[in-house]
């Protein structure tokens, strides 16, 4: 049975920037490096919004220790997940559409929340949850009666202070977000069940 690491708080976030480092001995032009040298042979997917797709695959070997790296390739819409330099696992992505890109760098993982919720896009719904605007951001007027309730984004993994994160959500292998990193479900769970706060991310 997966277990669910509790929520963090501030202080969590602010321990994971200050351990990133220790989570990862490797210099960062050895990390960069790493993420240059892997590469990512399925060609980009494309899908319409319609045509989710839940790719992806695990097969961490028994044993296997060592730093943690997820390396994100938003051309190619694959993120792949290596464990001592070694890759385990690789997930078809949905990364930040034209308008809301997903920004490019080294970032460590803050914290995480497993049932995490926008707060800044979601719908407008009624007293008792009808959907008003399906697709709403928290700021644009109210409809009457109306009550903002945030988009799901479980097993989320925070990247930034400024609202992107890597969560479960509709992947079809192209471009389609608000800027966060999109997984399948069963990736999404399984990257988060294995990804410690702290662990490195590099995004290209």
């Amino acid at each position: 049975m997966l277990t669910h690491p509790a929520k963090s708080g501030a202080a969590l976030a602010a321990a994971a920037v200050a351990t990133a480092g220790l989570l990862c001995s490797c210099s960062t032009n050895s990390v960069n490096n790493l993420a240059n040298t892997y590469a990512f042979a399925r060609p980009k997917i494309k899908l319409t919004p319609t045509e989710a797709v839940s790719s992806g695959h695990w097969d961490k070997p028994a044993g296997l220790e060592g730093e943690h790296l997820i390396i994100i390739d938003t051309n190619l819409q694959q993120a792949k997940y290596y464990i001592a330099g070694r890759q385990v696992g690789w997930s078809a992505i949905s990364s930040g559409k034209a308008g809301h890109g997903t920004p490019s760098g080294t970032f460590p993982i803050l914290e995480k929340d497993i049932d995490h919720t926008s707060s800044t896009y979601g719908s407008a719904v009624d007293a008792d949850g009808n959907t008003l605007i399906a697709d709403f951001k928290a700021g644009d007027p109210m409809p009457p009666g109306g009550i903002y309730k945030g988009a799901a984004m479980n097993f989320g993994m925070k990247l930034t202070n400024t609202g992107i994160w890597m969560h479960e959500g509709i992947v079809t292998a192209a471009p389609e977000s608000h800027g966060c990193i999109r997984l399948p479900r069963k990736m999404a769970e399984i990257f988060y069940e294995n990804t410690p706060v702290g662990t490195p991310v590099i995004i290209k």
